[in-house]
């Protein structure tokens, strides 16, 4: 597990969109994986935006900026699919009341191991000075928080606030939603993986009882009749200086060399901390099958090996899968 927490780091490569209009909310209703028209005051709500094919165009975290009936909408997105992101959504708005701004808010991770609130993911928590959203962790880690506040606050106020130390890259923030099974939509994996694919069945992003949106029969289908055989799981791997792990990368099984056996969702490299050497964190997408018995590796089958890291989530197997493991 990542070492390091206690700390506050500005995360540059998230950007904040506002989302305003009395069809706000009902716009983002149709249009994504998750119930948005029943989200409370307090709640965030993770949900992937997909194609037709069920393919994920986008992921996002989504909630009411203020609290206070007719609020705007936030919704934190990675940046490099921002553009292509309001794009397409633009498309669809046809005569709705709705508009998308990009916001100047910032953004930054928070993790603390000696807070035990929040007890659940995708709260939100407002003050004065910033608004926190609780984010996914693993069993056994550190509280997690996204911290939005105005771009001119203090990063140094903040951190004495809450007794944390500023900390500069956000790879191990990004680690950590590695370990903690959180995959994110960026340029290079767009419309690679079903919301399956990256467990957001298992972690809040997809509501089966909300109706429909663009994808939706495809996600349901494979939800129902049980056809999700490849899942998102973590790994660690040690490579040699100059070589980058990517998302949507092929990784491969030292066993089966012919072809790949899943492909990188996330990675992020992580510089040695005390006794934990530097080395690459990644999430990816593998057959369930695989998982304890493949010999993974990356960037080719004689590539650096991949060691899966604890599952942050139950994996369920069906009959097949388990007959492969036998």
């Amino acid at each position: 597990m990542t070492q390091t927490t206690d700390f506050l780091v500005r995360l540059h490569d998230l950007a904040i969109v506002r989302i305003e209009g009395e069809d706000a909310v009902d716009f983002l209703h149709t249009q994504l994986s998750n119930d948005i028209s029943g989200m409370g005051d307090s709640d965030a709500r993770l949900a992937a935006y997909c194609s037709p094919k069920g393919r994920m165009l986008g992921s996002m975290v989504v909630w009411n900026e203020t609290g206070h009936p007719g609020s705007p909408l936030l919704a934190l997105v990675r940046a490099d699919i921002l553009e292509p992101l309001l794009k397409r959504l633009r498309m669809f708005v046809l005569r709705a009341k709705v508009k998308f701004e990009l916001t100047e808010l910032a953004v930054y991770g928070a993790t603390s191991s000696g807070h035990t609130e929040p007890d659940s993911v995708w709260r939100v928590m407002r003050d004065d000075s910033a608004t926190r959203i609780s984010a996914p962790r693993t069993p056994d880690g550190p509280a997690r928080w996204w911290v939005v506040c105005d771009d001119q606050t203090s990063a140094t106020a903040l951190a004495s606030q809450w007794g944390l130390t500023e900390y500069e890259g956000s790879a191990v923030w990004h680690a950590q939603d590695i370990e903690a099974g959180l995959g994110w939509v960026e340029q290079a994996n767009a419309e690679l993986f079903i919301p399956q694919s990256l467990g957001y069945d298992l972690i809040g992003g997809v509501s089966f009882t909300k109706g429909c949106y663009p994808g939706q029969e495809v996600v349901a289908r494979a939800h129902f009749r049980g056809t999700v055989k490849r899942r998102a799981v973590p790994g660690y791997c040690e490579v040699a200086d100059g070589v980058t792990l990517e998302a949507g990368a092929d990784i491969f099984d030292a066993q089966r060399p012919r072809s790949p056996a899943g492909r990188i969702i996330n990675a992020a490299r992580v510089n040695a901390q005390g006794s934990v050497p530097s080395g690459w964190y990644v999430l990816m997408e593998v057959t369930l099958s695989d998982i304890g018995h493949a010999d993974f590796r990356a960037v080719s089958a004689e590539g650096p090996a991949i060691r899966l890291l604890a599952l942050p989530y139950p994996l369920e197997f069906t009959d097949d899968d388990s007959a492969d493991k036998a």
